[in-house]
């Protein structure tokens, strides 16, 4: 096979590809916002947990410095030092602000794991597309097919399957990788509150 640019080579695998653009295209936008959002609104930022103010019975200058802090984890441990006089009231409070935190950054990820299952299978629908039509002509041709129509053919059928490949492994990298981060602010989160309600009675 000659070499061929890239666009020429896709190309070349017919409309199969289309769904495949497609997934590529919002993956790579969720993947772009999703980085912006997580960076821009402090996503893992940690720092008032090694704030001496945390350590305070100050519970007002611990809220001031919460909310002057204006991350995910710090607007959480501002509601559970804000209701720290009842611990109920206080955990319940913390949990459903963390939820709702939680919740907003979640947005969208999901959909990088199923764009991560559904590349490669489109892939796969373009790949029996293709060998679909090239058995088709060989069966037209009889017995004037040549070795370089059937490798040719072949190559062109696997070439959406190898576009799937590129596109899910990316964005099932994305997915884990906010998932986890994910999960370590929800950690962070418990060990806050945590250490907020632990002085009160």
């Amino acid at each position: 096979m000659e070499t061929t640019a890239l666009f020429t080579l896709l190309a070349q695998a017919g409309w199969t590809m289309v769904p495949l653009y497609i997934c590529s295209l919002a993956a790579f936008l969720v993947l772009v916002r999703k980085l912006v959002q997580f960076v821009h609104e402090k996503v893992g930022d940690t720092s008032i947990l090694a704030d001496p103010i945390m350590s305070s019975d100050d519970r007002d200058a611990l809220v001031k410095a919460c909310e002057a802090n204006d991350s995910p984890l710090s607007r959480v441990l501002a509601v559970a030092a804000a209701k720290a006089d009842n611990r109920q009231r206080a955990e319940e409070a913390a949990m459903r602000k963390a939820v709702s935190e939680l919740d907003h950054f979640e947005a969208w990820i999901p959909l990088l794991g199923f764009l991560a299952q559904a590349a490669p299978l489109f892939g796969l629908l373009g790949t029996v597309v293709g060998m679909v039509d090239l058995f088709a002509s060989m069966e037209s041709a009889g017995n004037e097919v040549s070795t370089t129509t059937l490798s040719s053919g072949i190559w062109k059928a696997l070439l959406t399957t190898a576009a799937g490949l590129v596109i899910a492994i990316p964005a099932l990298g994305a997915h884990l990788w906010f998932s986890r981060q994910l999960q370590l602010l929800q950690h962070r989160m418990e060990e806050g509150v945590g250490r907020i309600l632990e002085r009160v009675p």
